[in-house]
């Protein structure tokens, strides 16, 4: 039988291949397992708008209860943080999600949320593969029970994500302030589960490419950045919109694009979400960020005098140290925020929210806030390349970049090396290369950060040259 392997989060798999009701049902059935002594019986459920979601919320949701727990099963598409701030302000034992996010259409999975709303960490989705393959030598099978017998005695219940969750988001921001502006938005959700939720929230109108039902996500892949929102860029510009706002799969990750057309960028989004935390809002408390997110944070912090705390990829790890440290925000370069008073975990829907709720108080174009941050800290460009290559090329990649010692780059000297995740090579200049192996799909990632476009790609070509990519 297929083994069952967590990835940086969640586990994921090819539908119809190794996604598929029989392996969904040992993943929950293990999870059950695992948790079957605890007193808190309160699971949530939610799943996304790939091929098998639905159903496969269903099929978990039939086990759960089957195995005890009470189930409350999202009644239609949910964004993932929906679930993950349903669990904690309920103070359920775990959510589930049936999704995988920003992968391509051919991909579905399952993400663990724990008691907090993060994102299950490494120990406990450990446990749960431990489970599966006892449950696998055992022969035992999930238990699965009556589906209609189980809602009719509200062993599962239906809940609507626009309920509590879309008025938590109308009172977390300030609907009236921005609704004053007479916005013009552009929404494109990559026809994943955000579609509808902003609009929702604003009580308004909005413009939305890209909501309706396509499991093949019209051939994009559904991840909010440049490539995969060329029509959102058409649409800004077409409408003379004050802004574009995209989400990806599963509506946990944000992107943008200006009045202008020029894209916003997840690190710059992250910069300006912090700095209206800490001017408008009045936040305080430690920074968490990734080891692929930008030095720009490091700067606002070094400037607020606030502690950054830095992570390996994944936001399991940054919502671990969000937790410990009470921080104020959290983010990673692939376009997850989260904000203390939220939940621990990331949520594309509020981050778009909060990018109009900067612009209306402030009184200002996304375009003049990016320039009066910039003129502020600095310019930073960035940029990543992924290399899709066998397991074994990617694992000789990555030791022989942790085997070299290289000494400079066009010049400009390795001022240290960092092997938290992968190997990040940092320069005199501030500029840095990374060379990392992803932790869900057979990608080796290569990224780059300068202060020039120039620079930036002459690493990227240092790196596919150097190392043979």
């Amino acid at each position: 039988m297929t083994e069952i392997k967590f990835g940086t989060d969640g586990w994921r798999a090819v539908i119809d291949r190794d996604f598929n009701a029989q392996n969904v049902a040992r993943v929950v059935q293990g999870f059950c397992d695992v948790k079957q002594a605890e007193k808190n019986r309160l699971v949530y459920v939610g799943y996304d708008r790939r091929k098998m979601s639905n159903s496969m919320a269903a099929l978990a949701a039939q086990i759960l209860a089957a195995n005890g727990f009470d189930v409350k099963l999202s009644n239609q598409f949910c964004p993932t943080p929906c679930i993950s701030w349903m669990v904690k302000t309920t103070h359920a034992l775990a959510g589930v999600v049936i999704t995988a996010s920003h992968n391509p259409a051919q991909w579905n999975g399952v993400k663990f949320k724990e008691a907090t709303g993060c994102a299950a960490s490494t120990e406990f989705t450990r446990e749960i593969e431990h489970q599966i393959q006892k449950n696998t030598t055992d022969k035992r099978a999930p238990l699965t029970g009556n589906f209609a017998d189980l809602l009719q005695s509200r062993r599962i219940v239906y809940f609507d994500p626009m309920g509590d969750y879309v008025d938590h988001l109308k009172k977390f921001v300030d609907v009236p302030l921005i609704n004053s502006q007479n916005y013009r938005i552009v929404y494109d959700p990559l026809f994943g589960s955000g579609a509808g939720f902003i609009g929702r929230v604003l009580g308004t109108e909005i413009t939305q490419i890209h909501a309706e039902d396509d499991v093949t996500f019209g051939g994009l892949n559904p991840e909010p950045i440049a490539q995969n929102t060329a029509l959102l860029r058409e649409e800004v510009l077409e409408h003379g919109a004050h802004i574009g706002l995209a989400t990806d799969g599963d509506a946990d990750r944000i992107g943008a694009f200006d009045e202008k057309g020029a894209f916003v960028n997840s690190h710059q989004i992250f910069a300006l979400l912090l700095l209206h935390n800490l001017r408008y809002r009045g936040g305080s408390g430690a920074v968490v960020k990734s080891i692929t997110t930008t030095e720009l944070i490091r700067k606002i912090c070094d400037k607020a005098g606030m502690d950054l705390i830095e992570t390996p990829v994944g936001f399991k790890y940054i919502s671990q140290e969000l937790i410990k440290h009470n921080a104020l925000m959290g983010g990673e370069e692939s376009g997850g925020i989260s904000i203390r008073e939220h939940v621990h975990e990331r949520d594309g829907v509020l981050n778009a929210l909060l990018l109009l709720e900067i612009m209306a108080v402030n009184g200002k174009s996304l375009s003049e806030m990016i320039c009066a941050m910039d003129a502020e800290f600095g310019k930073f460009f960035y940029m990543r390349n992924d290399y899709h290559l066998a397991r074994e090329k990617i694992n000789q990649i990555d030791a022989e970049a942790r085997r070299q010692q290289i000494a400079e780059v066009g010049g400009v000297p390795v001022s240290r090396y960092d092997l938290m995740d992968g190997v990040k090579i940092y320069f005199a200049d501030y500029s840095w290369l990374f060379i990392r192996a992803s932790g869900t799909e057979p990608l080796l990632r290569v990224y780059s950060e300068a202060t020039s476009v120039e620079r930036v790609n002459l690493l990227l070509d240092f790196a596919r040259v150097h190392f043979g990519l």
